[in-house]
């Protein structure tokens, strides 16, 4: 799938140059020994320059959140397991492939050459169910800086208790949220995929007071079979509209 450019050529000069311009404002306040706390601000605008655009992925543990940005990178690159493999959040952004590498306390960068992420940086958080104390403070540093949630429920175990809560949370800030299904494949038929659609669009609508955009997908026949592929239609597999989706919005 060729993946079209979110931005404008124009758009995406403007970018470049205030790029430059917090670069210089930073190297002329080094130089005068400007108060660190001035610096620090300038450094954050910077970091958040180099997002451009940020998709935080929520959900619990094991509801498939690895998976899905797998599917998106387009190659099986983070740890997925029936254990909690994410303690961590980690930003993933545009480059060679790296090994993950701190970039403050509890968040961790590691870096990938998929084209979904030319212009978007993804954010992996602890399952909801296992965010440790530490973390809950940095998950929620995330989520009001981000341009778009996506909140990742499975359909073995649809809108647990911890993901009600924790989107209740994301209704407080005000976020636009998308909420994908994964794992459609493992329900027996189309009536099955829409009886759990409905019953997540009825608790969705109940935290946030509105029913976003429901994706069923199975990430895992995307990845194997590339988003552009049907899956068998008992899985009603929605990875290519939910990807195109995302890329409208952002847009």
């Amino acid at each position: 799938m060729i993946l079209p450019s979110i931005l404008t050529a124009r758009q995406a000069e403007l970018w470049r140059a205030e790029k430059r311009q917090v670069e210089h404002l930073l190297t002329i306040l080094a130089g005068w020994e400007a108060r660190p706390e001035d610096l620090t601000i300038l450094r954050r605008a910077l970091a958040q320059l180099d997002e451009l655009f940020l998709l935080v992925v929520v959900g619990e543990f094991n509801s498939g959140k690895s998976s899905l940005i797998n599917a998106l990178l387009g190659e099986r690159f983070l740890a997925e397991g029936v254990t909690p493999t994410t303690d961590r959040i980690y930003v993933l952004k545009h480059g060679d492939k790296s090994a993950p590498y701190s970039v403050e306390a509890g968040v961790w960068a590691i870096t990938h050459p998929a084209p979904f992420l030319a212009e978007i940086n993804i954010v992996d958080t602890p399952g909801t169910n296992v965010v440790l104390r530490q973390h809950e403070a940095i998950v929620r540093d995330f989520v009001p800086r981000s341009d778009l949630v996506v909140f990742v429920t499975s359909a073995d175990r649809p809108f647990t208790e911890s993901e009600r809560a924790f989107l209740e949370a994301i209704r407080a800030w005000g976020k636009k949220v998308v909420i994908v299904i994964n794992k459609v494949d493992i329900l027996g038929s189309a009536e099955d995929v829409r009886t759990v659609k409905d019953f997540v669009a009825e608790n969705a609508r109940q935290s946030l007071s509105i029913t976003p955009e429901i994706f069923p997908v199975s990430a895992r026949y995307a990845l194997h079979m590339g988003a552009d592929n049907l899956v068998p239609q008992t899985t009603t597999n929605g990875f290519a509209a939910f990807q195109h989706y995302v890329l409208e919005t952002l847009n």
